[in-house]
């Protein structure tokens, strides 16, 4: 059986419904995605199980965490961006170009960092053999290869969407915040090149602390996963009975907040200040109005995701004679 062909499914009623109805009705590069994706996440969760299990240390470059993490997140970003493609008007080949890409590329960040890992070096600004460099080289490039899939992804959103208003913008200040991360990537990227060049290692310094304190990672992270949480958002609010007009609002509300919550870390990050610790109260002020402006669509699409699970649920229950 091709599990990357569209295949048809006798209906039933059950809780896993909507997915399997999703999975059916996807073409096969979304659900090489998908598969890709998922397994990428199954990596960063046996690294972390693996390490819990054995008491591996969670900080530092030799620790279990940065395989647990780029496992889950580059997996992550896989599916989302396969389940993206779905809001679109894609022609077949463009879909299987992107999907052959991205999944070529998110596998092998995932399995230098896995590498390395096992081998006992860094992964990162390592440069200490011939084959570190030429693994890192390697990553460079497919990363940058990522970054060249999430860019076009980003234009598509905007002349290709086929969703409603609320969810399109949701995707759109999605990719472009995960356009964001990528380039804070870079920024990282530069910034612990610089200091390998001065003779730091990632042995003998964190090399992706900006300044005093900038946490370039967290500066990274956040920008990241807006496109979960603001399509997640906008796919609730759907089943909240609004008005798409008020929907929308409430989405744009979300992206404010959202986007004024990377400008502060963003911003305190090239200050070279920790994120939340010794906060003065500008930083405080914009803290709390974010969080202001994202609360109210939370609520509300909260409302709305279990008034879908409870339609999905009445579904799912065989009706009395």
């Amino acid at each position: 059986m091709n599990v990357f062909a569209a295949s048809a499914r006798p209906a039933r009623s059950s809780l896993l419904s909507p997915l399997l109805a999703h999975w059916d009705g996807s073409p096969g590069y979304r659900r090489f995605a998908y598969v890709v994706g998922a397994a990428l996440i199954a990596t960063g969760v046996l690294h972390a199980g693996f390490g819990l299990a054995t008491g591996a240390p969670v900080e530092g470059p030799l620790s279990w965490r940065k395989p647990a993490t780029f496992g889950f997140s580059f997996g992550l970003t896989t599916v989302t961006l396969g389940w993206v493609s779905s809001c679109l008007r894609v022609r077949p080949w463009a879909g299987w170009t992107g999907a052959v890409l991205l999944c070529a590329s998110t596998v092998v960040e995932v399995a230098w960092v896995a590498l390395q890992h096992a081998r006992g070096v860094p992964s990162h600004f390592n440069f200490a053999t011939g084959l570190d460099e030429a693994l890192l080289v390697g990553a460079g490039v497919a990363i940058g290869v990522t970054n060249l899939v999430i860019a076009a992804m980003t234009v598509a959103v905007f002349v290709l969407a086929t969703v409603p208003a609320p969810m399109a913008w949701a995707l759109r200040a999605g990719m472009v915040s995960l356009l964001t991360a990528q380039l804070v990537g870079l920024w990282m990227i530069n910034h612990g090149t610089d200091l390998s060049e001065a003779g730091f290692t990632p042995l003998t310094r964190e090399l992706t602390v900006y300044g005093a304190a900038g946490a370039m990672k967290v500066a990274h992270a956040v920008p990241m996963h807006a496109i979960q949480a603001l399509t997640v958002l906008a796919g609730a609010l759907a089943f909240s009975g609004l008005a798409v007009r008020r929907q929308l609002a409430l989405v744009v509300s979300a992206i404010l907040g959202y986007a004024l919550l990377v400008g502060v870390v963003l911003a305190r990050t090239a200050a070279g200040l920790p994120p939340i610790t010794g906060l003065t109260w500008p930083f405080v002020a914009a803290y709390v109005l974010a969080a202001g402006l994202l609360a109210v669509p939370a609520a509300v699409a909260a409302r709305g995701a279990v008034a879908a699970v409870r339609a999905v649920a009445a579904r799912a229950v065989p009706r009395r004679r």
